[in-house]
């Protein structure tokens, strides 16, 4: 969220930078954060396609090309109606960048989907408990469906092999 909280995720050597939705159109932060050389995860939320053409261009400009955008509806939590998985294809399609999701659902399938449907990334909020008290543990994943959204990835992601057309030898018999 800020030039001093990028500092931090150097110091730490946080493996990337999240840029929130809500600061894709802070160019001072999204130059900083590119300079750091990092990978840059972009949250779109709310933002436009100029909004987001914008800020992956100022990205870019600073000489950063790891970039990783996230589709996201700023819904806690939306309708299955709402999420528009089809709307990571465009993104993908448009920009040319990995696409991930950014899951606010509840419950495990529509992360799952996402996975299918060919995130890179995938952010879901966690939480021990989903009656503690807070504005979002009630759409957080608890340990069993994170371990879930986890083993099932994996599995989806093997499944999805590759667009080569193949017979195994086993098929062949």
């Amino acid at each position: 969220f800020s030039p001093r909280e990028v500092q931090d995720l150097v110091d730490l050597d946080a493996p990337f930078i999240k840029i929130a939705s809500m600061d894709l159109t802070n160019d001072h932060l999204l130059r900083i954060a590119a300079q750091t050389g990092k990978p840059i995860v972009l949250s779109t939320g709310l933002s436009t396609l100029s909004e987001i053409d914008h800020a992956v261009a100022t990205i870019e400009a600073e000489g950063n090309r790891d970039i990783v955008i996230l589709h996201c509806v700023s819904l806690y939590p939306p309708r299955d109606e709402q999420v528009n998985l089809n709307n990571m294809d465009m993104l993908g399609e448009t920009f040319g960048y990995p696409v991930g999701f950014s899951d606010h659902t509840i419950g495990t399938e529509i992360s799952l989907a996402a996975i299918s449907k060919g995130a890179v990334l995938l952010e879901k909020h966690f939480t021990l408990e989903k009656t503690m008290e807070g504005w979002d543990h009630a759409v957080s994943a608890e340990p069993q469906e994170m371990a879930v959204i986890v083993s099932a990835a994996s599995r989806i992601h093997t499944a999805l092999g590759s667009k080569r057309r193949t017979v195994s030898a086993q098929e062949a018999e």
